[in-house]
Parts: C-alpha cells; sequence; structure tokens
C-alpha cells in the first residue's frame, strides 16, 4: 500500500497508443496514492525515462514500434528493476508474449479494454489492484537489491512437524502448489527442480480463461513434464502435471479406486477467485491426506491459506514460499499467520525440500 506521507507513488507509462497515454493517466492520477511522471511512446523513449524521471512504477504495452517491448522489459529488470506492470491486447501472440514477460519478472498484466469482453469498467478496476499489487511489491526489490551486497539472511520458520507421506500402492504422492501475484516464474521454478521426482503435480495459479493454456505449454518445454491445462476427468499419474483452467470453474482432485482425478466445478468465487487455491487445497486434503504436499507461493490476498491449513490438519505436509523471495508475501504470510504451514523457505530450495520431504533423490527416480 502507498504511504500517504512519503508522497504518491511515481508511475511511468510507456504505451505508443496517444490513447491509452492519455486513459492510462487518468486511471492513475484519480487512483489515490499514485501519480503519472511520465509517459512514452517506445522501448526508447522509455528507457531514456526511466533513467531520467526514476519511476516507483512501470506501465508497459509490450506492442511498441521499433524496439520490441520484451526487450525493454528485459532491460530494465536486469539493469534498473523495478515493478512493471504489462498492459497487453489478448489474442494470438500477445496472450504468449504476456507469459514471457511475466516470466522474465513482470508483477501483474492488465488485459487492454476491447468494448466487449474486456470493459472499460473493469479495465479501470484491473490498474486500480495492479498499481497496489505492485506497489506491495517494491519494498521486495529493494531488499534484492540490498542483498546483492549483504550476506543472504537466515529464512524464518516454524517448528517443523516431521511426517513421513506414505506410497500406498497404486498411488504416488501429490504435489498441490497455489499461486498468484508473481506466481508465473515462481511455479516454474519449483516444478523444474521436482521435475526428477516425476510426481503427479497439480496447480493454481490465478490467471484468466485463455492463458492457462499458454502457461501450461510453457511449463511443459520448461520442465519436460507432461503438463496440461486440467480437463474434467484427467487421471492423474506420474510424471504429469495440471494447471486450473482460468474461467468460471474450480479445480477439485477426488481419489478414486487408487487414483487421483481432475474435477472441474462451476460456482462462485471462493476467497475471491476462480478457481481458488483454497478450493483445490481442500480438496485435496480430502483425497490424499498425509500422501500429499501442500506449496503456497507468491501471492496478494489470502487465498489458499485456508486450503493448506486443512491439509497440514490432514496429514500433508505444508511449506510457503518464504516472505523475502515473494514478488507479494500476502498469501504465504496469512498461511503462517494461522499456523497452516510447516515451514516457510526460499524460492529456490522449495523443490530441494519437497523431494526431501518424499525421500526423494535425484538418481531415485518415481516408476
Amino acid at each position: 500500500m502507498p504511504n500517504p506521507s512519503a508522497g504518491p507513488v511515481k508511475v511511468l507509462v510507456v504505451d505508443d497508443s496517444v490513447l491509452m497515454q492519455k486513459l492510462m493517466t487518468q486511471i492513475i492520477n484519480s487512483t489515490p496514492g499514485f501519480q503519472v511522471i511520465g509517459v512514452a511512446g517506445s522501448a526508447e523513449e522509455g528507457w531514456d525515462a526511466i533513467q531520467e524521471l526514476r519511476p516507483d512504477i512501470l506501465t508497459l504495452d509490450l506492442e511498441l514500434p521499433g524496439r520490441h517491448g520484451l526487450k525493454l522489459l528485459a532491460r530494465v529488470l536486469k539493469q534498473d528493476p523495478l515493478p512493471v506492470l504489462i498492459v497487453s491486447a489478448f489474442g494470438g501472440p500477445g496472450a504468449d508474449n504476456t507469459i514471457q514477460a511475466l516470466e522474465l519478472g513482470a508483477i501483474d498484466f492488465i488485459e487492454k479494454p476491447d468494448g466487449t469482453t474486456h470493459t472499460l469498467d473493469s479495465f479501470m478496476k484491473h490498474v486500480g489492484t495492479a498499481l497496489q499489487r505492485a506497489s506491495a511489491s517494491r519494498r521486495l526489490l529493494m531488499a534484492a537489491r540490498a542483498a546483492k551486497e549483504a550476506p543472504a539472511a537466515a529464512v524464518p520458520a516454524r517448528p517443523t512437524i516431521a511426517r513421513e507421506i506414505s506410497r500406498t500402492v497404486g498411488k504416488s504422492p501429490l504435489i498441490a502448489i497455489g499461486a498468484s501475484t508473481g506466481g508465473v516464474p515462481a511455479v516454474q521454478v519449483v516444478m523444474r527442480d521436482l521435475a526428477f521426482t516425476r510426481l503427479p503435480i497439480v496447480v493454481v495459479q490465478h490467471m484468466p480463461a485463455g492463458y492457462t493454456a499458454k502457461f501450461a505449454a510453457r511449463l511443459a518445454a520448461a520442465t519436460g513434464l507432461d503438463v496440461r491445462e486440467a480437463a474434467d476427468g484427467d487421471r492423474l499419474r506420474p510424471g504429469m502435471a495440471v494447471v486450473a483452467p482460468g474461467g468460471h470453474r474450480h479445480l477439485e482432485i477426488e481419489e478414486r479406486r487408487g487414483e487421483f482425478v481432475c474435477q472441474l466445478r462451476e460456482g462462485p468465487l471462493v476467497s475471491g477467485h476462480c478457481p481458488s487455491v483454497d478450493v483445490m487445497f481442500h480438496s485435496v486434503a480430502r483425497a490424499a491426506g498425509a500422501q500429499a504436499v501442500g506449496v503456497l507461493l507468491t501471492g496478494m490476498g489470502r487465498d489458499g491459506a485456508d486450503g493448506l491449513l486443512a491439509m497440514r490438519k490432514a496429514g500433508a505436509e505444508t511449506l510457503i514460499q518464504s516472505g523475502e523471495t515473494c514478488v507479494v508475501n500476502g498469501m504465504p504470510k496469512a498461511a503462517f499467520e494461522i499456523g497452516a504451514a510447516d515451514r516457510a523457505v526460499a524460492l529456490d530450495q522449495i523443490g530441494g525440500v519437497v523431494a526431501g520431504l518424499i525421500g526423494e533423490r535425484p538418481h531415485q527416480r518415481t516408476a
């Protein structure tokens, strides 16, 4: 949240459309605690404006003339890190570019209004909430800069309750992952580090319809696993991972004759989301009990906290991403506060910790 005593959060808008520049300026300046300090119409102008104006947040259209917006994003995050919000037109390569931008480290994305599915009213609301998420992540970027010049601090953890995950005949242990803001690269890191175990994985990443299939395809390419957007009735097998489809259905896992099966059910928002991490985690608690590991990653709000607690009570091992490695430490913090997590773990260590909990090592692979 912006700190009124520190002045407004400074925002730079980079978009080649004069209409979008004006619209973004109007929306941002009308959002309490935020102010547009400049606009730019190309990647080159954007880079120069960043150096001159030193904004706190950057909003970036990916389809820029000349040098592509993705190149500007990569340069910003490498040389002069600050929270970046992608303002993107959905469809075709737009969705692929947006997923790639999130993988590079963009905080969030906002779909441009198209007059039909994505209305101006919903666009205005999304800009406001995305600005809040970006503002919440600023301190973490500053901490990351400081960490480059100082030894890494120890990761705080709750007292560990050691449990052995049993291997029921016919079933492999199940790994359940939930994430929101900043979760695209975080999920990829965890799944990449767990790919050698060949265990079934289920993922809920807050993302609109039309993006989750692209996300699943990129996870498959990055991890070598069979990753797909979940379909009703899918049976989870070793080496297979499913991503909850964005839209209006929740993903639940059921146990049927020794197998874990995906169920997609329409329903209202739960913890503010559909699909909801809470719904998925609660179902895993019922279906897998102590046969599961729950992992709650970066995100704003508290979706997943109650479901992770249900998993812990059912005997599952439960981990949260440590606050200093989160883009936004909302969901993990909420889980920590209610005692849902066995421990907090730095992002780059989660895969190793989970592998250790299930007794796997790189030379040991599940059939």
